[in-house]
C-alpha cells in the first residue's frame, strides 16, 4: 500500500508538472502573436487561468485569461498599464501545437488602462505625487479645518474624488501639499480638478501660517486633462476610479477578437 501511495503521488506531480508546462507554452504563444499584431515594445504577460489546463486546451476552450501589457508611452503618458480580463475565450488546440495563432476571440473583455503617479506628476509639473482615494471621514476631516474648505468642498462625492499629495516649495520652505480633487470622463480623458489644497496632517505643526494660506494660490495647478490613450480593442472607457495609488480608466465589451483589435 505504501508502495502504491508513492508511485500514485509521483504520478500526480508528473501531471501537474506537464499541466504547468503546457500552459507556459500556451501562454507564450499567445503572448508573441500579441505583441507582434499589436506592436507592442516587449512581450505581454499572459495568464491563462483554471485548473486543469490540458482539458481546456483539448476543447480549445478558457473560461479565464488576463492580458498584461506594462509601460506603454501614450502621448503625454510614458507608463501606461494595461490590462484585459477576458471570458470565454476560443483558441482552436491546432493552433497552439504549430504556433499559428491568427485569432483570439474572446465573449466577454473588461479592459483598463493604469495612470502610474509619476505620469500624473509629470502632467501637473510637480516634483511627486501620490494618489489615494477619498472617504466621506476625509472630506468631514477637511471641511472641518474651516469656511473656505467646507465651501470648496460642497457637495463632492467621494467616489468621484481623491486626494493628491505632493512636495512643493512655498514662501521658500518645502512642504507636502495635500488637495482634494474630483474627477470625471470626458471623450475618454481623465479631467482632475482642484477643489481644495492644504498643508499636509504631518506638516501642518511645523508650518508657518502664511505658508498656509500662501499655498492656496497653488490650487489651480491641480487641475488638468490626463489622456490615458485608447483602451485595449477599441473598448469605450466608461469607468473611472482610483485604485492601488493609481487612476483607472476601465471599460467592457462583448464579441472581441484581440488579434482584430489594436492597443
Amino acid at each position: 500500500m505504501r508502495g502504491f501511495l508513492i508511485t500514485l503521488a509521483v504520478l500526480v506531480v508528473l501531471l501537474v508538472g506537464v499541466d504547468f508546462g503546457a500552459r507556459w507554452i500556451a501562454e507564450d504563444r499567445v503572448a508573441t502573436q500579441l505583441q507582434s499584431r499589436l506592436e507592442l515594445g516587449s512581450k505581454p504577460d499572459v495568464a491563462i487561468h483554471g485548473f486543469p489546463f490540458v482539458t481546456q486546451a483539448a476543447a480549445g476552450e478558457y473560461g479565464s485569461v488576463t492580458l498584461t501589457a506594462e509601460h506603454i508611452p501614450y502621448r503625454q503618458l510614458e507608463d501606461i498599464t494595461l490590462v484585459a480580463d477576458l471570458g470565454d475565450v476560443t483558441l482552436p488546440p491546432q493552433s497552439l501545437i504549430d504556433g499559428t495563432v491568427r485569432s483570439i476571440p474572446a465573449r466577454t473583455v473588461t479592459a483598463s488602462a493604469q495612470v502610474d503617479p509619476a505620469d500624473l506628476a509629470r502632467v501637473l509639473h510637480v516634483s511627486d505625487v501620490t494618489v489615494a482615494p477619498v472617504t466621506e471621514q476625509t472630506l468631514d476631516d477637511r471641511r472641518a479645518t474651516g469656511s473656505t474648505a467646507q465651501k470648496a468642498l460642497s457637495g463632492v462625492d467621494p467616489s468621484q474624488a481623491v486626494q493628491l499629495t505632493s512636495t512643493t516649495t512655498v514662501l521658500g520652505q518645502s512642504v507636502r501639499a495635500s488637495v482634494i480633487a474630483t474627477f470625471r470622463l470626458s471623450g475618454g480623458q481623465i479631467v482632475l480638478s482642484g477643489r481644495d489644497i492644504a498643508v499636509d496632517a504631518g506638516d501642518s505643526g511645523s508650518v508657518p501660517s502664511a505658508v498656509s494660506s500662501a499655498l492656496r494660490s497653488r490650487l489651480s495647478g491641480f487641475s488638468a486633462r490626463v489622456d490615458p490613450g485608447a483602451l485595449p480593442f477599441s473598448i469605450t472607457a466608461t469607468d473611472l476610479h482610483a485604485q492601488d495609488g493609481k487612476l483607472v480608466v476601465s471599460g467592457t465589451a462583448r464579441d472581441v477578437d484581440l488579434l482584430g483589435g489594436s492597443l
